[in-house]
């Protein structure tokens, strides 16, 4: 019992407290589940940071795994030449961009995933608790690029339990609970009806 939609150049976040279904509606909006009823609709090519090295094959380089990633978003190794250098640069992780995945801390992870998945430009960019694995440096860096993105038309879905990122980052809210909408309005609304059902008010 979940409908809503996401205009062009619009960030959208979703919260809710654990198993509220957010991941799960996120993983239906990417085509990774099928709905057992109901439909989905996204038009562009969608990027998404679903969870930690999700897409990643953990044997392979960090370099190599950006032409995976890459060539599963559909993108020719060309493009991908193109935009290694800022996706190098981004993920800023030196050397361990030549090191196998598994040597990588968390951390690495993520900075490289979100590296490739935000340089390359998606229609749609959905973003699931990923990004609190970084540093408050990198968060910050994360957050200015998609705010880039957004100016390019971006639309942007943020799963987060930060009510403050979401009130800061997003243009509008959409509470879940127990696999259900609850709630879908202006950021600082929705934040504090997610407290009060925290808290049992």
């Amino acid at each position: 019992d979940i409908s809503f939609e996401v205009e062009k150049g619009e960030t959208v976040g979703i919260i809710g407290r654990n198993g509220s279904g957010k991941s799960t509606l996120l993983q239906v909006i990417c085509g990774v589940l099928a709905p057992n009823r109901g439909m989905v609709e996204t038009n562009g090519r969608i990027g998404a940071l679903l969870e930690l090295g999700s897409g990643f094959n953990f044997e392979f380089t960090g370099r190599e795994n950006v032409y995976l990633n890459g060539a599963i978003l559909g993108l020719s190794a060309e493009t991908i030449d193109d935009h290694f250098q800022e996706i190098e640069q981004f993920a800023d992780i030196g050397d361990f961009i030549d090191q196998p995945v598994k040597s990588y801390s968390s951390g690495m992870v993520v900075r490289l995933a979100f590296a490739v998945q935000s340089q390359l430009e998606p229609d749609i960019l959905i973003v699931d608790e990923a990004l609190a694995v970084g540093d408050a440096k990198f968060q910050a860096k994360c957050f200015e690029r998609l705010k880039q993105l957004k100016q390019r038309g971006t639309s942007i879905l943020l799963v987060t339990h930060s009510g403050e990122q979401i009130v800061t980052h997003c243009n509008r809210a959409v509470l879940l609970d127990g696999g259900c909408m609850q709630m879908s309005g202006k950021p600082l609304d929705v934040v504090n009806r997610y407290v009060d059902l925290l808290f049992g008010k």
